[in-house]
C-alpha cells in the first residue's frame, strides 16, 4: 500500500504530509517480530503498509490480544502524544511493511497543522478505547468463569486422588500375580498411565484457570509420540468410521509429553466433531522437524471452522453449535504451544482445516524476554492503561 493512502494523513494538509512522508522510515518485520515492546520509549507512529500487526499483553504464560492494525491503519500514536513509554507490545502477524513518523517531528509538525488533525487523532484514541472496554469487559467475565473452572479442578483433584490411587494399586498387584505375562504387563502400564493422565488433565485445568504452566519436559521422538497418541486412542479413532492417516519423519524432540497429548486430542476431537460421521471424513495427522522446529500438523475434509469464532478460535469460552463442552479445548491448546515457545496456525475453509502446531525442537529454558511479567486484563488492569500505544 501507498503511504500517502494511510488513514494517518486525515486532515493534514499536503504541505505537512509530504514534509514528514520524507522523514518517513520503512521497516520491514519478520512473522512474530516485536514492533515495539512494552515500556520501550515512544519513538514515533507505525503505519502499516503491507501485512498485519497484532498489539498484545501476557498474563503468565497466556498471551492476551488486544487488537490487530490492518494495512492502511496506524498505531503507536498515544504514547507519542503524552509522552510516555508503550503500555503494549506490537508484534508482526506475518511478515510486515511499516513506515514510521519520527516522534520529535510529528509533534513539531501538530504545532503548526489544523485543528482538525488533532481532532482526528482524539477520534482514534476514543475509538481505541471504545474497542479495549469491550475487551476489559469480556475479560472480566472471563475471569469469573475461570474461577469457577479452577475450583472445580481443585476440587475434581482432591475428590480423584483416593479411587485412582486405588484403581493404580488394582493395576500393580494384577501385574505382579501374572507377572509372566506380558499381555497382562502391557494392559496394567496401560491403566496406570490412564490413571496419570486423569490428574495431570485435570492439573493441567486448575493451572491453565489461574494462568500458570509448569511444563515437565523430556526427549522422546516424532514417531514415538505419535506411536503413543495412536495406541491411547486406538479404539476411538477406529469407532469414528472416518479415514485416518498418520505419519511421521523420525526425529529427536524436547517436549511436555502429557500436555502435547492434550494438545493433539483436543485438536483431533474438533476434527472428528467437524466431520459429523461423514463416510468420506479423512483425518491427516503428520510429525516432522523442520529449521528447529517440531511441527505437527493436523487437517480435515470437514466443512471448515464458522466465520462467527475464526478470529476467537483459540480465546477461552468460545464454541460453536457444539451439544457438550464450554469452550476450552482451543485455548488449552494454545496455551500449551505458548508454553513451549511455539506458535499455532490455522487454516480453514469450505474445503477443510489445517492446524499447525510448531515448537522448538529441543528445550527452551528461557523467560520470553520480548514481553514482561505484568498484570494485563485478567489482572483487572485499567482499561485505559491497554490502548495500543
Amino acid at each position: 500500500m501507498d503511504a500517502h493512502d494511510n488513514k494517518f494523513w486525515e486532515g493534514f494538509s499536503p504541505q505537512g504530509k509530504e514534509q514528514l512522508l520524507r522523514s518517513m522510515v520503512l521497516e520491514g518485520y519478520l512473522d512474530r517480530g516485536f514492533l515495539f515492546h512494552e515500556g520501550d520509549p515512544a519513538d514515533g507512529v507505525c503505519m502499516v503498509l503491507s501485512g498485519e500487526v497484532e498489539v498484545l499483553r501476557t498474563v503468565g504464560s497466556h498471551e492476551q490480544i488486544l487488537g490487530r492494525f490492518a494495512e492502511g491503519e496506524f498505531l503507536g500514536e498515544v504514547a507519542v502524544l503524552d509522552e510516555g513509554n508503550r503500555s503494549t507490545c506490537a508484534r508482526a502477524h506475518g511478515p510486515v511493511t511499516v513506515g514510521k513518523i519520527p516522534k520529535d517531528l510529528l509533534l513539531e509538525a501538530l504545532l503548526v497543522e489544523s485543528p482538525s488533525v488533532s481532532l482526528h487523532l482524539f477520534q482514534q484514541l476514543l475509538s481505541y478505547l471504545r474497542r479495549t472496554n469491550d475487551l476489559f469487559v469480556g475479560e472480566m467475565l472471563n475471569k469469573e468463569k475461570l474461577s469457577v473452572v479452577g475450583e472445580m479442578a481443585s476440587s475434581l483433584i482432591h475428590d480423584l486422588r483416593n479411587p485412582l490411587m486405588g484403581i493404580r494399586l488394582s493395576a500393580d498387584l494384577m501385574s505382579l500375580k501374572d507377572s509372566e505375562n506380558p499381555e497382562t504387563a502391557r494392559y496394567c502400564d496401560g491403566i496406570r498411565f490412564q490413571c496419570d493422565r486423569v490428574i495431570a488433565m485435570t492439573r493441567d485445568l486448575l493451572e491453565f484457570s489461574k494462568g500458570d504452566s509448569c511444563l515437565h519436559l523430556s526427549q522422546t521422538t516424532t514417531t514415538a509420540f505419535l506411536n503413543h497418541f495412536q495406541s491411547l486412542h486406538e479404539d476411538y479413532l477406529r469407532q469414528t468410521g472416518l479415514i485416518w492417516e498418520v505419519t511421521s519423519e523420525p526425529a529427536t524432540i524436547d517436549i511436555d509429553e502429557m500436555r502435547c497429548l492434550r494438545l493433539l486430542q483436543n485438536l483431533v476431537t474438533n476434527a472428528v466433531e467437524a466431520l459429523n460421521g461423514d463416510l468420506n471424513g479423512q483425518i491427516h495427522i503428520r510429525g516432522w522437524v523442520e529449521d528447529s522446529m517440531f511441527n505437527l500438523s493436523i487437517s480435515d475434509n470437514g466443512p471448515g471452522i464458522p466465520e462467527a469464532i475464526r478470529d476467537r478460535v483459540f480465546q477461552p469460552f468460545v464454541t460453536h453449535g457444539k451439544k457438550g463442552g464450554i469452550g476450552l479445548g482451543m485455548a488449552i491448546v494454545n496455551n500449551v504451544v505458548t508454553a513451549h515457545h511455539g506458535k499455532v496456525k490455522l487454516e480453514t475453509s469450505e474445503k477443510g482445516t489445517h492446524f499447525l502446531a510448531q515448537l522448538p525442537q529441543h528445550a527452551v529454558h528461557k523467560p520470553d524476554s520480548s514481553v514482561g511479567e505484568i498484570s494485563g486484563l485478567a489482572q483487572g488492569a485499567s482499561p485505559m492503561a491497554l490502548i495500543a500505544e
